[in-house]
């Protein structure tokens, strides 16, 4: 069952952009403290693209690495960095200016292939009827659009 597709946003807080600047351009991440995720296959890349662009990967020197996004996450809102996640972790925190999209007229991503939110379960015509109460209860619960990306 499909819910939507995750969209990835870079963020950081008021106070970490007060004191460091707002990047204007993907090319001066670089030059900013960067809070990255570092999954079982290594630190996730930073892909970036304008509108009718190709992705282009700008390497980061993390301050911070952690495979907690939690981490990473109060470390942000502590204003120690910039993060690249993915809005279902950090849309509520956008809306209440906790956190600041950065670059918003661009697309950010960790992988060149759309990533889906999506119910995974055995090939079945009809699902036993638990799957298919939690599959009934996230589609009201994410709503249309998904309730973080409104």
């Amino acid at each position: 069952m499909f819910f939507g597709q995750q969209r990835y946003h870079l963020a950081a807080s008021p106070a970490y952009l007060r004191q460091h600047g707002v990047p204007a351009d993907p090319t001066e991440l670089s030059q900013h403290k960067c809070l990255v995720y570092r999954g079982s296959s290594g630190p996730n890349r930073w892909l970036v693209r304008r509108k009718g662009e190709n992705w282009v990967h700008y390497p980061v020197a993390p301050l911070m690495t952690s495979n907690n996004a939690e981490s990473l996450l109060i470390a942000a809102l502590g204003g120690m960095g910039i993060v690249l996640f993915p809005d279902w972790l950090i849309g509520d925190r956008l809306l209440r200016g906790e956190l600041i999209a950065l670059m918003p007229d661009m697309t950010c991503a960790i992988n060149m292939e759309q990533l889906n939110i999506a119910a995974i379960y055995p090939n079945a015509r009809h699902p036993p009827l638990n799957v298919r109460a939690v599959i009934d209860y996230y589609v009201v619960f994410f709503g249309k659009p998904l309730y973080w990306q409104t």
